[in-house]
C-alpha cells in the first residue's frame, strides 16, 4: 500500500474526515492516475502520428543491422566460458 493511502486511511482512523470523504480521495487519486497514463500514451501516438511510415521502417531497419550482429557476438563472447567446460560448442 503506497503512503498517499495510507494517510487517507491514517485521517479517517484520526476521525479528522468521514470514510465517505476517503472515498472520494480514493476515487480521485485513482482518477488522477488514469488521466496521467490516458495523457501519456496520447502523446506517444501524436509522436508516433508524426513519422513517416517509410521512415520509421528504415530507422527500424537499420538498428535491427546495427545491432543484431553485435548482440549475437556478445552473447557468443559472454557464453564462451561456459562453452569452453563443456567442450567447445560454440
Amino acid at each position: 500500500m503506497n503512503t498517499d493511502r495510507r494517510a487517507i486511511l491514517s485521517l479517517v482512523a484520526t476521525g479528522r474526515i468521514t470514510a465517505a470523504e476517503a472515498e472520494r480521495l480514493l476515487a480521485a487519486w485513482n482518477d488522477s492516475r488514469e488521466m496521467v497514463w490516458i495523457l501519456a500514451l496520447g502523446l506517444a501516438f501524436a509522436c508516433l502520428a508524426q513519422l513517416h511510415l517509410r521512415e520509421l521502417l528504415s530507422m527500424l531497419m537499420h538498428l535491427f543491422n546495427a545491432q543484431v550482429p553485435a548482440l549475437a557476438e556478445a552473447i557468443r563472447h559472454g557464453l564462451s566460458p561456459i562453452a569452453d567446460l563443456l567442450g567447445g560448442l560454440l
